[in-house]
């Protein structure tokens, strides 16, 4: 009897636990039914990769032997991620005026790779290159979960112009023009690398038909463009840097939201003068006076929300103050094991110091601008005929079309605000 009993019970637990895990799977179907999915960001994925690569005439040097040009292209079409992952891929050649002449070569890596000589890039309008096209091409491909792959030298094909300069700003100004319809439709970023590669063969003038033939390092230029979510976790500057030969330097163009980085005063840091930490805003320093003429105190911040370049964060000239008796003395990056005291936040990124000779108090607004890296500014050939390895002719027009378009949409925001109120 006590046996039966036993076994009723068993049983009757089993199909209690049955019918609960029922009710709760009903239930989680129809709570999915009326509220919308959260996905974690972790899980978010790159659904497919679309390769753009100019092989203009002006392309072909690139490709004479295994250049790093040929390494980092073969790096990215088997991208660990993109094998791991299973992401679909889709390579093609683009050239030409208008229209374009685009030349799918398929979604197989091994057969795109074959085709990176010169033999392998001629393949249609090989005489004239349409940037502006292309990137307009690139930007539309980018939607949703899928990303595009743009790779070119920059040059802007401006013909035979009167004036070469006019040419170049009018061309800038239909870059500007492209991204902002983009931009429109939705929100989407740029990354924008620059890269050095051995080059041999001709170098073609942007605004004539003569050409010149060279054996140097010429640099040259990827932009990925899709969502942030995407392209912060796809392209880290650990991937780009450490992965891609050649490289140089980079820069991302992103829709700014309002960022709230997190940002604390340090009182025991780098301090001069006298002052004391508010009790209930650790943001404002009271009975505040210089000492031997110099008054100065540090913050810590936690940029890690913002996918810029630590050497864009260290770079004092990316700041403005809005008391001009101000100063930043220094920007040092903070590393991983080192809390500097924070209590507000867990993870600070840059400690920032500030110093006046002035009488320090009144309310003072740190800036994080939104700038063009300066890089690219020293990236900039006005004289075509004078060939750098270092530079490319007419760059600047192209970057300041890309930079305005996102300037135009984000309405002038800057990155970051750290507000210091400063007490006697």
């Amino acid at each position: 009897m006590r046996d039966y009993l036993n076994k009723t019970l068993i049983v009757f637990f089993i199909l209690s636990l049955t019918l609960s895990s029922c009710n709760s799977r009903d239930e989680r179907i129809k709570s999915k039914g009326n509220q919308p999915l959260v996905v974690n960001s972790q899980e978010i994925k790159i659904a497919k990769a679309v390769f753009y690569l100019e092989n203009s005439e002006s392309m072909f040097g690139y490709v004479n032997g295994f250049t790093e040009y040929v390494d980092v292209i073969s790096e990215l079409s088997e991208k660990p991620d993109f094998a791991a992952e299973k992401t679909k891929r889709e390579f093609n050649f683009i050239n030409g005026g208008t229209p374009l002449s685009i030349n799918c070569l398929g979604n197989d890596p091994k057969i795109f790779k074959s085709k990176l000589n010169t033999s392998g890039f001629r393949c249609g309008d090989i005489t004239k290159s349409n940037l502006n096209g292309m990137f307009q091409i690139a930007l539309d491909r980018a939607q949703n979960d899928t990303i595009s792959i743009l790779i070119s030298d920059a040059i802007y094909d401006i013909g035979q112009p009167q004036s070469p300069l006019n040419a170049l700003i009018t061309e800038g100004r239909e870059t500007r023009s492209k991204f902002i319809s983009r931009l429109e439709n939705g929100n989407i970023q740029c990354l924008m690398i620059k890269l050095f590669s051995s080059f041999e063969g001709n170098y073609f003038y942007s605004s004539h038909s003569g050409k010149t033939y060279v054996n140097q390092s010429r640099p040259f230029y990827i932009w990925v463009f899709g969502k942030s979510e995407l392209l912060n976790k796809y392209f880290s500057e650990t991937y780009i840097s450490q992965h891609l030969k050649g490289f140089v330097n980079y820069a991302r163009f992103i829709p700014i939201e309002e960022n709230k980085v997190p940002y604390q005063i340090n009182p025991a840091i780098n301090r001069k003068g006298s002052f004391k930490p508010d009790r209930k805003n650790q943001n404002k320093l009271i009975n505040a006076e210089t000492r031997h003429g110099e008054f100065q105190f540090a913050f810590a911040v936690d940029y890690s929300s913002i996918p810029f370049s630590s050497n864009y964060f260290s770079n004092i000239d990316n700041y403005s103050l809005s008391n001009q008796n101000f100063k930043i003395v220094s920007i040092n990056e903070i590393k991983k094991d080192e809390k500097y005291g924070i209590t507000l936040f867990t993870n600070p990124t840059h400690l920032i110091t500030i110093q006046t000779d002035k009488n320090p108090c009144g309310d003072l607004e740190i800036t994080l601008k939104n700038e063009i890296p300066s890089w690219i500014l020293e990236s900039d050939a006005d004289n075509e005929h004078i060939i750098d390895s270092n530079k490319t002719f007419g760059i600047k027009y192209l970057t300041n079309g890309i930079s305005e378009a996102y300037q135009h949409t984000n309405r002038s925001k800057n990155l970051a605000m750290f507000k210091i109120s400063i007490s006697n």
